[in-house]
């Protein structure tokens, strides 16, 4: 109790001085109880901040877990309960053969058919790969282009 009243007298101070000084109460509690979360740990890279424009200063809070700055797919639901949670970075695209600086030449429009339905049965084995892990939220650092229209 000592050790977070002592705190909580530092994190005011400090902000005492900058922008925050009419929030400075509000504020000094968040520093604080993120802090504390850390649990003993000096590494201050576990606390991020994600600012959002809009809303006031007192619309900050400090969430119990792990947040995504991420937008929703169109027609995907906004909240899963027990979620089981994929996050990857792959390319989820069809379009282009992926060897830069490469050409293709062909003698027929078959011949391109068949580069094409290659690569979306490439595309259809990496979502099957995707799905066989179970989960049912997938996140992921590059575009998703909706696989039945590719």
């Amino acid at each position: 109790k000592q050790f977070r009243d002592d705190l909580m007298k530092i994190a005011k101070t400090t902000l005492s001085s900058k922008l925050l000084t009419h929030e400075k109460d509000h504020f000094a509690k968040l520093a604080v109880d993120a802090v504390l979360r850390l649990q003993g740990s000096a590494d201050l890279e576990h606390i991020q901040i994600l600012k959002k424009p809009g809303g006031s200063l007192r619309d900050s809070y400090l969430e119990d877990g792990f947040l995504l700055d991420k937008t929703i797919g169109i027609g995907q639901p906004h909240r899963i309960e027990n979620a089981k949670i994929l996050v990857a970075n792959t390319s989820m695209d069809t379009d282009k053969i992926k060897i830069y600086g490469s050409r293709v030449r062909v003698d027929s429009m078959n011949k391109i058919a068949e580069i094409e339905q290659a690569e979306k049965d490439k595309m259809r084995t990496k979502c099957e790969k995707i799905m066989n892990h179970g989960c049912n939220v997938f996140i992921n650092r590059q575009l998703i282009y909706n696989f039945p229209e590719s």
